[in-house]
């Protein structure tokens, strides 16, 4: 991987915007979004999913992951780059403006600048050994529970269960062990609240909503919690996902 950028692709002109996804997703995700928003987008696949490779021997790290996005900013000489992170990609996107303190905003959509708790990290080691004898269970299982009402969005759930069988059980354990490793963040934006924005759906289950949203409050930044929207609101309400990032951008 230190010989090879991740993979990923550029769309539009504007402002340059980079857009990290989650877990067992591919920058994919933001395709019917992109065509709506005035940017240039920067859309990649995070080390393990999609076409990016990972050295699954290597220690798992949030932190590594975004070295190698930032490897891709200073290829393309980005100046001053507004960063999206849905889930997983807004913990890499955290980690990133440490690393690139030039970026001038962050969006974390269904994400959160903690790290897990000790009942949440034994989750994500449970989840390491399992998807390396049953990823296909642990897919099936998994991904329906990322929306509201699963039974409304069979199509996407469809969608997203096909790119995830496409991972190597390694790496999705990898991925999983980075997120259990990953350090708490969240003095970034006590320290600098507007450079954040955060998009939540009022009924994901994987974040603490009600937490997060009063953590927004007490360091005055800028939060949208969206009603009936469990933790994929680019597929649940891509009207009002887009809406709110054309304020943003």
């Amino acid at each position: 991987m230190d010989e090879k950028l991740l993979n990923y692709r550029i769309f539009g002109n504007g402002s340059p915007v980079v857009f990290l996804h989650g877990f067992m997703e591919d920058y994919s995700m933001w395709d019917e979004l992109i065509p709506h928003l005035p940017v240039q987008a920067i859309c990649i696949d995070l080390p393990g999913h999609g076409k990016s490779p990972v050295n699954s021997d290597a220690v798992p790290s949030i932190l590594s992951m975004a070295k190698e996005v930032e490897k891709i900013i200073r290829h393309e000489k980005l100046k001053h780059p507004i960063i999206v992170g849905h889930s997983m990609g807004g913990y890499v996107g955290l980690e990133l403006l440490k690393l690139y303190p030039g970026s001038e905003h962050l969006v974390l959509f269904h994400s959160h600048p903690w790290s897990d708790s000790e009942e949440k990290k034994r989750d994500r080691e449970r989840v390491a050994h399992l998807v390396l004898t049953k990823a296909p269970v642990f897919i099936r299982e998994a991904i329906p529970n990322l929306f509201y009402d699963p039974s409304k969005m069979k199509p996407a759930i469809e969608h997203y269960i096909r790119i995830a069988e496409q991972m190597d059980p390694k790496a999705i354990a990898w991925a999983s062990l980075a997120m259990k490793n990953r350090f708490d963040l969240a003095y970034l934006m006590e320290k600098n609240p507007e450079k954040f924005t955060v998009i939540s759906g009022q009924n994901d289950q994987l974040i603490q909503v009600a937490q997060l949203d009063a953590f927004c409050k007490q360091n005055k930044i800028s939060s949208i919690t969206l009603p009936h929207v469990g933790h994929m609101a680019h597929e649940e309400n891509r009207e009002e996902v887009i809406q709110l990032l054309n304020t943003i951008f």
